[in-house]
């Protein structure tokens, strides 16, 4: 098989059972030149992410059937998706719901309704620092603490 050759354009994969709230995702992220790829539950999803190597996971915390912390664990166990940023999102904010993304593995964790400025950043924040190696394990506080 050949290698895969570099994308121009970071993919952003965005788990949301919401098509409303994937679509208002896939326009803010597109906007600021990121290819987006879009899966409506966890089963999708992790499918979607070994198949397509996204740069970037945003993932709903309330997905239905399989929750979005469980679907987080399972990305995160995935070998080739081991070192992709995981941005966990929910509302309305909650400690539980903070623990929980850390728990899970996420990088960082946001509210809904999304702030786009604030998901911006978080999304830029994790892609800079995963593209010169400084990605903390799985440090939620930190990062929140670091953008908003």
């Amino acid at each position: 098989m050949p290698p895969k050759q570099k994308r121009l354009r970071p993919l952003v994969m965005v788990i949301d059972e919401s098509r409303h709230t994937r679509r208002a995702l896939r326009f803010y992220l597109s906007n600021e030149g990121y290819d987006v790829d879009e899966a409506p539950n966890s089963h999708a999803a992790v499918e979607s992410a070994s198949d397509n190597s996204p740069d970037l996971i945003l993932i709903d915390l309330n997905l239905p059937g399989s929750s979005g912390v469980l679907a987080t664990q399972r990305l995160r166990s995935a070998t080739q998706l081991s070192g992709v940023p995981v941005v966990a999102c929910a509302g309305p904010d909650s400690q539980a719901y903070r623990d929980a993304a850390r728990v899970a593995g996420a990088d960082a964790y946001v509210t809904k309704p999304f702030n786009p400025a604030v998901l911006l950043r978080v999304v830029r924040s994790l892609l800079n620092r995963r593209d010169v190696g400084v990605l903390p394990g799985s440090d939620v506080t930190q990062l929140a603490s670091m953008v908003l």
